[in-house]
Formats: C-alpha cells, structure tokens, sequence
C-alpha cells in the first residue's frame, strides 16, 4: 500500500503531537528511523564479538556478518560513500543501508532494491477499524533467558526460510540485558510459530523479526506478534521495514508508508 499525500500529512500531525515532537516531519522521521536500525544493528552485532563504530556520517562493521544483518547504515544524508566502500572492505558478502537513496557507492556495490519503511501513531491517538472477535488462540510471552532465546532464534529461522543454524549465530544472550529490545514468541499446539522484536530508540519504537513458521500462516499470529511488540511503549510511534506481501497486513494495524530506502549489496564475486 502506498500512502496518499493527504494520508501522509494526516500521520505526521498524528505523530507530531507524539510525547517525540520532533518527529513531525517526514525528514524527521527518517533520520529516527535510520538512528533506531543503526543502534540496533549495534547492539545485536556487539553482542556476537563483532566491532562496530560511527563515521562520516555512517554506522558501519567491517567484520563480517551474518546475512541478515546490514555492514553499513547510512545516519545523515550525504554520508561518505568512500568512508563505506573502505570501511566495508572485506571478502564476505556485505549489504548498505541507504536511508535518503544519495549514496553513490562504486567498487563492486550494486542496487538490490528499493524498500519501504512504514509508520504507525502512539497507539493512543490511532483510530483502527472495529477488530475481528475471532483473536488468534496463541500464547504470547516475552523471551527472558537462553533457553527461549535458542527457540526464538530457531522459529525465527524456520519463518524467514533460512536453514538451521547453530544457537546463538544471529541472536546472542547479552542483548537480553538490554531495556530498549524486547523479544516475543508465540506459542500454539505446544511450539513456538511466530515471532517479533521492538527496539525502543531515537523517539521510535523499531519493529523487527515479524515471523510465522509457514504451516502456522494466515492465522493471525503475526498480527498478535506484532501488537505485541508495540505494547512496551504505547506512547511513541513505530516504524518498521515490511515484506512487499506484508504492507497490506501492516495496512491493516494503521500503518502507512512514509519513504522507501535504497539497499546496496556486493558479493565476493563482484569485488
């Protein structure tokens, strides 16, 4: 779903009259959105032995990552391309984060894709169509220990269709000391089936890993995840990256699209 002008104008005052006024513009809230992935990115990739720094303008790792994770995230506009091609400059398989689509990166960097990001207000102020009486039968709780995190990492897996990995490869224990990341599973027949994440930083509340085992699809589970993770804080907005299937899915909780990213990829083979 791509947002109209009138749409657009009508969240950004939903949102400016936030507890994080300084969010009521769309540049604004690209900016917050950008900090709250690049501090994510840091906390997650700290956690795994990984370093990472701030830099002319961008949040970048030069050790290699896995997959899921970006090597570089642009923080401001015009952050040095050079200072990612350099900083990025290992053998791996590396992927850049484009935030305002003005980083023109060379040696190797191709376009993957153009991606949206999606708002929605302070809970609050948001108005929602009346809801369905039929709730999902799914357990929700919140993962505080090495042992869910291992089934969240799991689950999470099997719902993004990647393979089986060893615990601890994209998720480690020390992000669970963390106040601003909250991680959820949901449980139904006695295993866990879906997934989410919020990542409360920079005035907005990220929401990431929004996952469904596939067999479990099209019960509502993801949407019961979801409201979930936006639950640890009602007041501020949350901004998340949706799949092209799922912005109709996050249409439907009150989201809109307010920009699209550019995201750069270069594999060994293009160095």
């Amino acid at each position: 779903m791509v947002s109209t002008t009138e749409d657009t104008t009508l969240l950004m005052a939903h949102i400016d009259s936030s507890p994080s006024p300084s969010l009521g513009s769309t540049a604004a809230l690209v900016a917050a959105t950008a900090a709250n992935l690049a501090a994510w990115h840091e906390l997650h990739l700290g956690a795994l032995g990984r370093s990472t720094t701030y830099r002319d303008g961008l949040w970048l790792t030069g050790d290699p990552v896995p997959h899921i994770f970006f090597s570089a995230i642009a923080v401001r506009p015009d952050a040095s391309a050079t200072a990612c091609e350099q900083g990025t400059n290992h053998d791996g398989w590396i992927a850049a984060c484009d935030p305002w689509s003005d980083m023109p990166l060379r040696y190797g960097f191709t376009i993957e894709a153009s991606h949206a990001w999606m708002v929605r207000p302070p809970l609050q102020r948001l108005a929602l169509p009346t809801r369905s009486l039929n709730k999902p039968q799914i357990e929700i709780e919140r993962v505080r220990d090495e042992d869910g995190l291992i089934d969240f990492e799991r689950a999470s897996a099997i719902g993004f269709g990647s393979e089986p990995q060893p615990p601890f490869t994209w998720h480690a224990p020390p992000i669970l000391r963390d106040p601003r990341l909250a991680l959820w599973r949901g449980q139904a027949g006695g295993r866990t089936v879906s997934t989410s994440m919020s990542f409360a930083h920079a005035g907005v509340i990220g929401i990431y890993g929004v996952s469904t085992i596939p067999d479990a699809r099209r019960r509502g589970y993801a949407t019961a995840l979801t409201e979930a993770a936006l639950s640890v804080d009602p007041a501020l907005p949350s901004v998340l990256q949706p799949s092209r299937m799922g912005e109709t899915l996050y249409a439907a909780l009150g989201y809109l699209r307010f920009t699209t990213f550019r995201s750069w990829v270069r594999s060994p083979a293009m160095r």
